[in-house]
């Protein structure tokens, strides 16, 4: 090790043209990665439960792919008006190229293509024979009509052999819908559209998040180091790594997506807090010692070597702990920004000390202001520490205490309000579908039997349907069952199942010729499909409410009978019970790391203990005032503990190292010395890992405003921790061992 140390050092100190220099080709050289960067839309390719998947893959072999997209609007009633607005908003939705089919109320009139020809067709009898047969059979009901007839609804079967057709349909339709409905209100929802729309979200906040970094890295930089050949050293060297990281991650074929999209912002961030430090011990060591700059250099070379070798070993845990994850994407976060850690290590090092060796910077203002403020502080830290140490602990331990049963309280929730603001038209679509429709979520059964047009068997399934309706959660139920009975109660004297399976199947082949019947039973006529319309959107919920459905639906369907649930909406909520589980033991498991790596670097059970509690304590603390506030653990805030568990541990491990090395007398006076030489590189580093966080909070979208709200209140509790309750702990335990001594 010793050996590697003084190759690099000869390296930056005798060749540092040359150091630069590989590493700005690297630099120009990765931008080629960049030609073809694309977004990831995938959100099923987590899931790695083999019977969901296993369902999933039979549901889709069996009855195609699920995909609708809903528009709705309000009427003021079934008139003609409405009929021929409806019929001219259905024409130019089927010339989409993406569309490969349309269900709306035109489906039960004459189907006509031409406007003159229709509008000929609208006699006042038809609409008025439209408007009995509605209130007569409830088929349509909450389907393409809402209960009160005063909305109508669209449902719009996207062809997905279209290339790209997500994003192409999601584009098309936000520029049709507007231009047609202008100020008049209308709603568009649907699992696909609701993906997308996701998406939209992730692009224009990863561009967010590079400006604001940016910005944040230049302005730091300049108020920390006003020289300007240090700033451009500064952003050089926080932009190189992260852009490396994305060329070597996109040069591997891998997409944008909401996981991975933070490495950016987190590369940054890693990067410059890492910069900061190494700057501010020139500042320190420049401004208290007599030495060459040659051997300043030298020393702060050899001296940071170490601790920031420790400090990115730990940094790498905390996002390795993510790295055994069911999703693919947060796996791909771990990895890339554990990346970026190991790159931002390497490439600080070289290009700092490089570009160090050959310019000798002047830091008269940052020598100003830390005798402005510098004493005062480091005044106040002493007083609190040596005076009220047993005060401080006490306040810590009963602080952290009160806070237990908030963390142990947490609400698990993951709904659409949890992603997006109040505000937004998602929102308000997804209420105003599921006020007045049957939608816009569903949950599939899939219902094999011997005899599925067996009239015993679909009675049986009648039953269900009542049963299922009667939970709160359940808005509408259709199946087989549906047609047939509305069959019989526009054809004959009432809702009923016939006897004869021979007129069962008569009345499948009647709706299979409308393109009904492929809703509800597969092509061989085996398999019953039964869709369960739900009003809830919170994927927790939504995995009890399918967990209750099914064991509702196996105690009242007869032994013969195999269901299964399935469907994207039942399998995104099973991905995320599964995230959430994961990120748990990832938690744990890092925790275990980092102790590890404390006794192998301190070789001192107190010191390594007091370094945990120290870190450990601030994400605990952070995750009871956020669930106090509302925040709800969900995989989006539950990822924090584990990357900041990795970030925060580096202002303890410098301020423990420090002290460790120190060879002053006592414990006292190595405190002493360790307070006036850390206390501002601490909080220099601090201050960036809570702005990079605090760079989140602006986003609009609400996963990643969560994230960096934990994030920075754990930054602000450490750094605490780091100045006062760090030092506090070790002075107290050195009372109590000495105290233990015999005199």
């Amino acid at each position: 090790m010793k050996k590697l140390a003084e190759f690099a050092y000869y390296l930056v100190s005798t060749k540092p043209y040359a150091v630069i220099i590989v590493i700005f080709a690297a630099f120009f050289l990765s931008f080629g990665a960049f030609l073809h960067v694309e977004t990831d839309d995938d959100f099923e390719s987590g899931i790695t439960d083999p019977a969901v998947l296993n369902t999933l893959a039979r549901f889709k072999a069996e009855f195609g792919h699920e995909q609708q997209i809903l528009v709705a609007f309000p009427v003021e009633q079934i008139d003609r008006q409405a009929l021929l607005d409806l019929w001219r908003l259905v024409q130019k939705l089927r010339a989409l190229p993406q569309i490969q089919g349309i269900m709306s109320l035109l489906d039960v009139l004459q189907p006509i293509n031409r406007r003159e020809q229709f509008e000929a067709y609208l006699q006042d009898f038809r609409i008025e024979n439209l408007r009995e047969m509605l209130q007569k059979n409830r088929l349509f009901d909450k389907f393409l009509v809402s209960a009160d007839g005063l909305a109508l609804q669209i449902v719009i079967v996207p062809d997905l052999a279209f290339p790209d057709c997500q994003k192409q349909l999601y584009n098309e339709l936000n520029q049709l819908l507007p231009a047609y409905f202008g100020a008049r209100e209308y709603h568009v929802f649907g699992y696909m559209y609701f993906k997308e729309r996701f998406f939209e979200f992730i692009e224009r906040n990863n561009l967010m998040f590079i400006t604001l970094g940016f910005m944040l890295c230049t302005v730091l930089a300049w108020f920390f180091f006003p020289d300007i050949v240090v700033l451009m050293l500064i952003l050089c060297a926080v932009g190189i790594p992260a852009v490396l990281t994305f060329a070597i991650y996109f040069a591997n074929g891998n997409k944008i997506n909401i996981f991975t999209s933070p490495i950016i912002p987190f590369a940054l961030i890693i990067s410059l807090s890492e910069i900061i430090y190494l700057v501010s011990f020139f500042v320190r060591t420049h401004k208290h010692g007599n030495r060459s700059y040659d051997l300043l250099h030298r020393e702060n070379f050899f001296r940071l070597l170490r601790p920031c070798l420790i400090n990115a070993l730990t940094t790498l845990i905390g996002f390795l702990s993510l790295s055994y994850s069911p999703s693919p994407n947060i796996r791909l976060f771990s990895l890339y920004t554990s990346l970026a850690c190991f790159l931002s290590y390497f490439v600080t090092f070289g290009l700092i000390f490089s570009v160090l060796k050959l310019y000798q910077p002047k830091f008269s203002r940052e020598v100003q202001k830390e005798r402005r403020y510098g004493e005062g502080i480091r005044r106040s830290l002493r007083n609190a520490i040596f005076r009220h140490t047993g005060k401080v602990l006490i306040i810590s331990t009963i602080v952290g205490i009160m806070a237990l049963p908030f963390v142990f309280s947490a609400q698990k929730r993951n709904s659409l309000e949890d992603s997006f603001s109040a505000a937004d038209p998602i929102l308000a679509s997804w209420k105003y579908i599921e006020t007045n429709f049957s939608g816009p979520y569903q949950l599939l059964l899939m219902i094999s039997h011997p005899a599925p047009l067996e009239k015993g068997f679909l009675e049986d399934v009648d039953r269900l349907h009542a049963k299922l309706l009667q939970m709160p959660e359940v808005n509408r139920v259709f199946s087989l069952v549906s047609l047939v009975k509305s069959f019989t109660e526009s054809f004959s004297s009432g809702p009923e199942i016939p006897e004869s399976e021979q007129l069962i199947f008569s009345i499948l082949e009647f709706f299979d010729a409308r393109g009904v019947a492929e809703m509800v039973i597969s092509s061989n006529a085996d398999i019953l499909l039964m869709r369960v319309a739900i009003n809830i959107s919170d994927d927790f919920k939504i995995y009890e409410l399918g967990e209750m459905i099914l064991k509702r639906s196996r105690a009242t369907l007869p032994s013969s009978a195999q269901v299964e649930i399935t469907g994207e909406v039942y399998s995104h909520a099973v991905l995320q019970m599964n995230i959430l589980d994961n990120i748990s033991s990832s938690f744990a498991a890092a925790i275990l790391m980092i102790s590890v790596v404390f006794l192998l670097v301190f070789r001192r059970l107190s010191l390594s203990f007091i370094a945990l509690l120290v870190n450990f304590y601030p994400i605990f603390f952070a995750y009871a005032v956020a669930f106090l506030a509302g925040i709800p653990l969900n995989p989006s805030t539950a990822i924090a503990g584990c990357v900041m568990s990795g970030l925060i541990v580096d202002d303890t491990l410098h301020t423990i190292t420090f002290y460790h090395d120190s060879h002053q007398r006592s414990t006292q006076r190595r405190l002493l010395f360790t307070m006036q030489q850390m206390t501002w590189p601490v909080i220099y580093s601090s201050i960036l890992l809570g702005l990079g966080n605090a760079i989140f909070v602006f986003s609009d979208f609400k996963p990643f405003a969560y994230f960096g709200a934990i994030g920075a209140l754990i930054v602000v509790i450490g750094v605490l921790g780091d100045l006062i309750v760090l030092p506090g702990c070790i002075l107290a335990y050195d009372r109590l061992k000495n105290a233990r001594k015999p005199s």
